[in-house]
């Protein structure tokens, strides 16, 4: 069995060996045969870039003749002089490594991750290189290989274009990105390591939050020790609730989202529950300002994602599960108010499509048709929608669907389309805005608001009473007490 371990590189393998002192102590036969490579190493690691300041020389270098008898010389002194002599305490990435190995009892298949410089590029090749050599683990039958893909523009890349510490706005608009796509295109679930030993000390803690998030054990060696630290599942979970209670907003600065199209900061407030949100999302780290545009921060990119992919996920979570709970408190007050009820049901069938009616109720005096949704619901058909998403959007429901094949089937009675959004904070400028539009089309809607209690997504234990209800008044534009 093979253990998958993401790796990575940074430049300890020279910056060891350049520890001249230290190295001569440690392997004195080195003595006569040591070769310095300050020179080379410090014109690969920094250039002067327009602005002055010193930047890495960047991934895209590697191949240009510019700087080969630079690199040639330091490949040389490493593979040659220092890793026969130091083997695996040449560098941090190895060091741990081979402790993991040793740990785990199995072989390791490991992708070596170089950031955007020529240095680490270098470095990736040289332990690459190393382990092809010779994979074994001294005492053991496990065996060590390494995968490294040194080209920038392939799609198996393991080069992470961007992630460099001289420019802050390329690490946290590319390279971040960029890093945590290589790690999910490779990483196998139950089967992945992250070593951090490596690299840019930058990363360390949103790499040792993306591990929580995907629950990727993370280890690391202890300074010069051969101690192996590991960083398991932490006992805590993260809340998404401001992301729920938020959606619209965040929708509107989510990760794919070009920077033309962020909002202002009066656009974002503007599809905020309340103004006083802003503040709060900014304390959490989740939001940054910039140029008057509202942004996520590296921390709201990752729980966002997470959020999509694990809340927002096709088939059944806990989001359909709290939609149910809230179709049964609607059907449970309409069952207090008509006692009498000809029928009352919880989820029927109307038309010849079968579309879908959260609750029915049919009395002797009129007909109600309720659509029970959370406040994130999609209400306007957007242009160039697609189909699928199209017949989620209330517009739908009214131009097409369950409200439409109502008023077909229903001609003799009065009929109530009423929709309920619930959510215990009032809904936001955005989507009363985008029922009155929706009201221009289809002035026989009803909107009510259903208050639940703050705690209502973990808490079960309360009732739909008529004072928790409120309706839109289309006229004035505002809520109004609720009546049957």
């Amino acid at each position: 069995m093979t253990k998958k371990v993401i790796t990575t590189v940074g430049t300890s393998l020279f910056t060891n060996y350049q520890n001249k002192d230290k190295v001569l102590k440690s392997y004195p036969s080195l003595s006569g045969e040591y070769e310095a490579i300050d020179v080379p190493f410090n014109l690969l690691n920094e250039r002067t870039g327009i602005d002055s300041n010193k930047i890495n020389i960047p991934a895209s270098e590697r191949t240009s003749s510019k700087y080969q008898t630079d690199i040639n010389h330091i490949k040389e002194c490493i593979a040659f002089l220092w890793l026969p002599f130091a083997q695996s305490k040449a560098s941090a990435e190895i060091a741990t490594l081979y402790e993991i190995a040793k740990e785990e009892n199995q072989d390791l298949e490991v992708y070596l991750l170089a950031t955007d410089t020529v240095l680490s590029i270098v470095a990736c090749e040289l332990i690459k290189e190393w382990f092809d050599k010779d994979p074994s683990v001294k005492n053991t039958n496990i065996k060590i290989k390494c995968v490294f893909h040194g080209d920038i523009k392939a799609p198996d890349t393991t080069i992470v274009e961007g992630l460099q510490v001289k420019d802050k706005e390329r690490f946290e608009t590319v390279g971040f990105e960029k890093l945590l796509g290589i790690i999910n295109k490779f990483k196998e679930k139950d089967k992945t390591i992250l070593n951090i030993s490596g690299g840019y000390k930058a990363i360390i803690p949103y790499l040792t939050l993306f591990a929580q998030l995907e629950g990727i054990p993370l280890k690391y060696t202890y300074e010069d020790s051969d101690a192996l630290i590991t960083v398991g599942n932490l006992p805590f979970s993260f809340d998404y609730s401001y992301f729920t209670d938020e959606y619209l907003a965040f929708e509107k600065i989510k990760p794919d989202k070009k920077n033309d199209n962020l909002p202002s900061k009066k656009e974002f407030i503007d599809n905020l529950s309340e103004a006083k949100e802003f503040e709060q999302l900014k304390d959490k780290f989740l939001i940054e300002e910039k140029d008057d545009k509202i942004q996520l921060s590296l921390l709201g990119k990752m729980l966002y994602e997470k959020y999509e992919s694990v809340i927002k996920e096709d088939g059944f979570h806990v989001t359909h599960l709290l939609g149910k709970v809230m179709e049964i408190q609607v059907f449970q007050f309409f069952q207090n108010q008509y006692p009498q009820a000809q029928q009352i049901v919880l989820g029927k069938s109307i038309g010849e499509l079968k579309y879908d009616i959260d609750v029915f109720v049919e009395n002797k005096e009129a007909i109600w048709v309720i659509e029970v949704k959370p406040e994130n619901i999609s209400i306007l058909i957007k242009e160039g929608t697609k189909e699928k998403e199209k017949m989620k959007t209330l517009e739908y429901k009214c131009s097409t669907g369950a409200f439409k094949s109502a008023k077909e089937a229903y001609q003799n009675k009065p009929i109530n389309l009423a929709i309920v959004m619930y959510h215990h904070k009032v809904p936001n400028k955005s989507q009363v805005a985008a029922f009155i539009k929706l009201y221009e089309k289809f002035n026989d809607i009803r909107w009510l608001w259903l208050q639940p209690p703050d705690n209502y997504k973990g808490n079960v234990n309360w009732t739909a009473t008529i004072d928790k209800f409120k309706e839109f008044n289309f006229q004035s534009n505002e809520w109004i007490d609720f009546k049957l």
